[in-house]
């Protein structure tokens, strides 16, 4: 006599291959929600930096330190020689922190 239908192995196997399938999936969901914040902080990293970057360039009398409360971030600068050889070489080191996570990019303008 042949029953038709599934029986209680087969339906725990599938069940079991199921939850795997779905809960991978989810990890991955996750991880690429995860990856896309972190280069969403990358982006506004890189365009704070750029930004400061073209304001040095552009003005010599930008003030050392400051705060940009519209955009997030705070920037510093210092004065920076490197002695190489019998050569001086003056540099204006910048770092600009975002506020959200504290992150900082640096970037170095010659005087």
């Amino acid at each position: 006599m042949r029953h038709k239908g599934f029986t209680l192995m087969e339906v725990l196997v599938a069940t079991a291959v199921t939850g795997l399938a779905v809960a991978g999936g989810f990890r991955l969901m996750a991880m690429s929600y995860r990856l896309l914040a972190e280069i969403e902080i990358e982006r506004e990293l890189t365009a704070a930096g750029n930004e400061m970057w073209l304001k040095f360039r552009l003005d010599d009398k930008m003030p050392m330190g400051g705060h940009d409360d519209k955009k997030g971030y705070a920037w510093k600068s210092d004065n920076v020689t490197v002695n190489v050889d019998d050569f001086e070489l003056k540099f204006r080191k910048i770092t600009v922190t975002l506020d959200d996570n504290g992150r900082s990019v640096s970037f170095f303008l010659n005087e």
